[in-house]
């Protein structure tokens, strides 16, 4: 009898084991789809790369137990007037230093601009030196950059360099103090690829410019059955491993095993964090706690965000021609997908040694909904967070609702002018040419028509 109820016990424990392991899976797979499924493609990748040398990407996928995902009970946010006095409980917080010096390398179409104005805020409201571009929008992309792209030092050091640059390591070094940590965000690459073809609008350019006689709606899968050669047409040679390329990778070394290798472990030793677009809300705790910044620091609202064109819309895992056609993009940009895989992977990694990770995510991305939602209405009320374990307590005037809706350009003019107010200005202020996003033209290579002559002040950088 003794055995039977031992037997008994022993199935229970053996169930109840096997189902926290199912939900560990199934949590894992919402989490981080590509963390925990080993596709046949990716071995494919890693042949391309010479399997045996990128030991980078091929290590196991890996898995861990999640942390309850339950909010506190006694974190509540009100809307309150500005006389009222809130009681303020310190939040438990580790202790260490604020990171004020960063540069954010922007990432195409990968959700960059939402973090370029929650960057912008950052430095702005601690008065931090920004490198920012002499035009209204980048700093030279898609080409290095160059002492007359940015406006003069006016402080002792840069803080934050935060617009659209290539990243290149010797001159980010030459611009930025040594404890510089150096962040940046990667998609999913097939999404990635839809959103650029999409904001650029490039299907209906196909059309305009005679590269194609079929309906606008089909040009996507047109451009896809022949990559190189309707890039080559429209002169966008950007666009395979267009991640990588906003990373510094150089597009010619594309088909050099060891170039892509060197390339993927100097972004490995370089960046502090890799954040994940489809991971948003845990790449910025995550940028929290490495930062040792304050929760309302990464407080935000989307920007950017649009409606697909008809013909491209977004990935559809049911659609037989949606996934031919990535197929056909993975072969293209081989090395956005070993990447984007790569970083995914080792972000979990990261998240696995934190304590109480999910917890905080929970309570996080319920507080930015709140508050997101109060400041989109043009609120003339204080926006109150009472103190928890995770936070202290806080208010979010209509300065910060202002700031957090700042498009990316325009936070740019606000910055410049607060640059020009200084004193001992160096330079006069830049004419505005009314530009206020890249368009297809820029992405266009250039063809010059005569030999630039290299000034002395370019071969400064």
């Amino acid at each position: 009898m003794k055995s039977i109820k031992n037997s008994r016990v022993l199935f229970v424990v053996s169930l109840v084991l096997n189902c926290m392991f199912m939900l560990v899976v199934l949590y894992g797979r919402r989490m981080g789809p590509v963390v925990y499924k080993q596709s046949h493609q990716l071995e494919k990748d890693v042949v391309f790369l010479q399997r045996n040398a990128l030991s980078l990407v091929v290590d196991k996928p890996f898995t861990s137990e999640p942390a309850a995902m339950e909010s506190s009970n006694n974190t509540r946010v009100n809307i309150i007037t500005s006389s009222s006095k809130p009681t303020t409980r310190a939040a438990s917080t580790n202790s260490c230093d604020e990171v004020n010096h960063f540069a954010f390398v922007k990432v195409h179409k990968a959700g960059s601009d939402t973090l370029a104005v929650m960057f912008q805020r950052f430095g702005d409201e601690r008065n931090l030196s920004f490198i920012l571009p002499v035009h209204v929008w980048d700093l030279h992309w898609p080409n290095n950059l160059r002492e007359q792209d940015y406006l003069p030092l006016k402080t002792d050091e840069f803080n934050i360099l935060t617009y659209h640059c290539l990243y290149n390591k010797t001159i980010f070094r030459k611009l930025l103090p040594e404890k510089t940590k150096y962040i940046t965000i990667l998609r999913e690459p097939y999404s990635q690829f839809k959103s650029t073809f999409n904001y650029f609008n490039i299907a209906h350019k196909m059309k305009e410019r005679n590269v194609s006689n079929l309906a606008v709606e089909n040009n996507f899968g047109l451009f896809l059955s022949d990559p190189d050669k309707y890039m080559k047409m429209m002169k966008l040679v950007y666009l395979p491993n267009f991640m990588a390329f906003d990373l510094g990778f150089r597009r010619d070394d594309r088909n050099d095993v060891q170039k892509v290798i060197n390339f993927l472990q100097e972004i490995e030793n370089d960046f502090t964090l890799v954040m994940i677009t489809e991971h948003f809300d845990e790449s910025l705790i995550m940028l929290k706690r490495l930062f040792c910044w304050p929760l309302e620091s990464i407080l935000y609202i989307s920007k950017n965000v649009r409606v697909y064109n008809h013909g491209v819309g977004k990935p559809n895992t049911t659609d037989p021609v949606d996934q031919k056609n990535m197929a056909l993009h993975r072969s293209w940009s081989q090395i956005d997908y070993v990447m984007y895989d790569h970083f995914n992977r080792t972000f979990w990694k990261k998240v696995a040694l934190e304590k109480r990770f999910a917890e905080e995510v929970v309570f996080y991305k319920s507080l930015n909904d709140d508050i997101s939602a109060h400041c989109l209405k043009t609120p003339k009320l204080l926006f109150h967070v009472n103190a928890s374990e995770w936070i202290e307590a806080f208010n979010v005037p209509m300065e910060t609702c202002q700031r957090m809706k700042q498009h990316v350009s325009s936070y740019i003019k606000k910055l410049k002018d607060d640059y020009f107010a200084l004193p001992n200005a160096t330079i006069a202020s830049p004419q505005n040419n009314n530009k206020t996003s890249i368009s297809l033209d820029d992405m266009e290579e250039k063809v010059p028509t005569k030999t630039k002559v290299v000034t002395a002040e370019e071969k400064k950088i």
